[in-house]
């Protein structure tokens, strides 16, 4: 059974990192971008509707066409996380 989001208008969710875990049956936040860290950790994964641009930010080509896909260094993340709502998925190891 998969997990269910919680549901909530993006703009009524606290900025910063709101994370969650999956195999715990952990439900997702609905946040302005979703997130998920690399298999080596030196980037991360966006998905979000939003423009984003800047350095350390590079677009992807999205597997999901209603959202933008970006891969942004660890320190363009941590500017990000400031300004907008993240749903980070953590994965038990």
């Amino acid at each position: 059974m998969m997990s269910k989001v919680i549901e909530f208008p993006a703009e009524r969710i606290s900025k910063g990192v709101h994370t969650y875990y999956p195999e715990m049956k952990e439900r997702k936040v609905t946040a302005q971008i979703e997130a998920r860290l690399s298999y080596y950790g030196k980037h991360y994964f966006l998905y979000t509707t939003l423009e984003l641009k800047g350095r350390g930010i590079v677009q992807n080509e999205s597997s999901r066409p209603e959202l933008k896909s970006y891969m942004v260094t660890t320190k363009a993340f941590d500017k990000l996380k400031q300004l907008y709502s993240v749903s980070l998925e953590r994965l038990l190891d």
